[in-house]
């Protein structure tokens, strides 16, 4: 099989420091294994190219206003609805097909080898290059975790998978034409590689921003937690070993990261993250060389994600207790509900206001009411240093007059069908023109691995205080949330708890929904910890609001009451989540091409 070396597609953008470098395309024609794989610096600008896949970020690279692959993991699960009908959660529904090619749309995952290929390809030439052993070992580790991370993915997809360690040749039919190898198996290797790769990789890397020994942790830590979990709720043997590997790799991560980034906002916001508290690994953006569209299409009439009320719900007063159960709580109005609340739902979801617009939206003036202007107010007093100010404005700072704001109502853009909008990704100090927003994202965060590591801990029987202490406090803290005090959570701490699990786990569950939202986790936290059938247990509801306080038409309340939930989505609450459905369906055609191939139980 003739094997072409592509460096690069396009322009890649070298992460480094304060400062953003960039490299220049090599000539494709003068390219070959053999000239391209000698020196540490072949396998630097060959191993720049694989970032891409292997750490998203916000998606959508020097593209326009697509849908975010960053929201797939939120926009499938209980926190987030979508607000078009034809694009509403499949999963939920059930109305997933099994693809012809790829994978199930909106997903992220797809039955595709073509990365373990060209991953494959630079692990090859490792041994016969001219470097030092050092050298050597460093960049086999940096391929190693690559080749990791998409297996990963397609472990948590399909489960049993061809595991392919080489460049796979036009000869070699026993691959080509192969079974998928066990679970147990894959994970095993990926495990194995990716302690390989902790104990043999630089420690700093190849400087600032670039795959390190902190990375592989992060990875380890991650990986760990899905794999173990996965198995414990899913009967199968083996979970103490990934959950050992998760906390002993979070554990050393969170002593060489004792500080959170002061700002939750800013973690998302921000034009650089260079330097920032407890930022592992970043995607960098920066004009002309890689933008995104997060920012504007955020801020646009196209913008179609909400929080379900399910997901509000699960924000903290910020005394500590569950809505349920605290009495700082009322959600007779979308003021009342969001007063003494955990800040990050204020980074989350835009909170209520009104105001009175002129010019065209262009400006704005207080209504004189002092409960309109409160959260205005609020958000002045608690952003500090990010842009996320009340009234929102859309790309061209056109103002909304009032939150919640429905389709069909006044301005079209910002516009909600819940009622919740999500704006987490909302800043007004980066360009706003399509293709040409710049803040960077956080693709690997202490924040994570915090989480991990409390989860991690309980499942083992080791959580305690002073892993709360260490973990969820700090998170709580910057929340201006009252700290867990794990000897006061018992079976009535919240009424809503699901019975079934744990109320210590539970209040563990909840900070990973909340610190976590909109970063693509929930719907991969749902399977491995068993628990699909949230997805179909609640409605997908919104704020409540009286029908008289707008136009015909315009909303729909939940069984269709004068005044009660805002319902978008079809309600679901009927169906029972088939169990096949934990594992995605492999497409017709590879079937087709390897008739070794046997797809997932249950898909049809």
């Amino acid at each position: 099989m003739k094997r072409s070396l592509i460096i690069l597609a396009a322009v890649i953008l070298v992460l480094s420091g304060c400062s953003k470098t960039y490299l220049d395309r090599y000539p494709l024609d003068q390219q070959t294994e053999v000239t391209a794989f000698k020196t540490s610096d072949n396998f630097k600008t060959y191993a720049w190219g694989l970032y891409g896949t292997a750490f998203v970020g916000y998606g959508n690279d020097n593209g326009g206003a697509d849908d975010p692959a960053l929201l797939y993991g939120d926009r499938n699960s209980d926190n987030m609805g979508y607000g078009t009908a034809d694009n509403s959660n499949a999963w939920a529904l059930q109305t997933v097909v099994v693809p012809n090619s790829g994978g199930v749309p909106s997903t992220g995952v797809s039955w595709d080898f073509s990365y373990i290929r060209s991953v494959n390809l630079m692990l090859d030439n490792v041994d016969q290059s001219a470097m030092t052993q050092t050298d050597k070992d460093h960049w086999r580790s940096v391929g190693l975790l690559f080749r990791s991370v998409r297996y990963m993915q397609l472990l948590s997809g399909y489960g049993d998978v061809q595991w392919v360690e080489h460049v796979v040749k036009d000869s070699d039919k026993d691959i080509l034409y192969g079974k998928r190898d066990p679970r147990d198996t894959v994970a095993a290797r990926i495990l194995r590689d990716l302690k390989w790769a902790e104990s043999h990789i630089k420690p700093n890397g190849d400087g600032p921003n670039t795959i390190n020994q902190n990375v592989v942790r992060a990875i380890i830590s991650r990986f760990g937690l899905f794999e173990g979990t996965w198995r414990k709720y899913h009967g199968l043997q083996g979970a103490q070993t990934y959950l050992l590997a998760s906390i002993d790799a979070s554990a050393q991560l969170l002593a060489a990261f004792p500080a959170i980034n002061p700002s939750y906002d800013l973690l998302f916001n921000s034009e650089s993250l260079a330097n920032v508290p407890g930022v592992i690994l970043y995607k960098a953006y920066a004009v002309s060389q890689r933008t995104h569209g997060m920012t504007r299409y955020s801020r646009t009439s196209s913008w179609n994600y909400d929080l379900t009320r399910d997901a509000v719900e699960s924000y903290l007063c910020s005394d500590g207790k569950p809505v349920k159960a605290s009495a700082d709580y009322s959600d007779s109005t979308m003021y009342s509900e969001f007063r003494k609340r955990d800040r990050r739902l204020y980074y989350t979801v835009i909170p209520p206001y009104r105001v009175v617009t002129a010019n065209g939206n262009a400006t704005w003036s207080h209504t004189g009411n002092v409960a309109d202007r409160e959260f205005i107010d609020t958000m002045n007093n608690i952003r500090g240093a990010s842009s996320k100010a009340l009234p929102v404005s859309n790309w061209s700072s056109l103002y909304v007059d009032a939150i919640p704001h429905f389709r069909g109502t006044g301005a079209a853009f910002v516009a909600s069908r819940l009622g919740y909008y999500f704006w987490k990704f909302y800043n007004t100090t980066t360009p706003t023109d399509a293709t040409n927003n710049t803040t960077d994202c956080p693709v690997l965060h202490i924040e994570e691995t915090m989480l991990n590591y409390a989860e991690a801990m309980y499942e083992m029987g080791q959580f305690n205080q002073g892993v709360a202490d260490q973990t969820i406090n700090k998170l709580r803290a910057r929340a201006n949330v009252a700290p867990m005090q794990v000897a006061d959570i018992s079976a009535s701490f919240d009424p809503a708890r699901d019975a079934s699990v744990n109320p210590v786990l539970w209040e563990i569950r909840r900070e990973r929904r909340v610190e976590l939202m909109g970063e693509g986790f929930r719907f991969d936290d749902l399977r491995r910890w068993n628990k699909c059938n949230y997805i179909n247990q609640h409605s997908q509801l919104g704020v409540r609001v009286k029908r008289s306080d707008y136009p015909a038409n315009v909303v729909k309340i939940y069984q269709n009451a004068d005044q009660g939930y805002v319902q978008y989505f079809q309600d679901a609450t009927t169906k029972t989540w088939p169990d096949y459905y934990y594992l995605h369906p492999l497409p017709l055609n590879d079937l087709t091409l390897n008739p070794n191939l046997v797809q997932n139980t249950g898909w049809k």
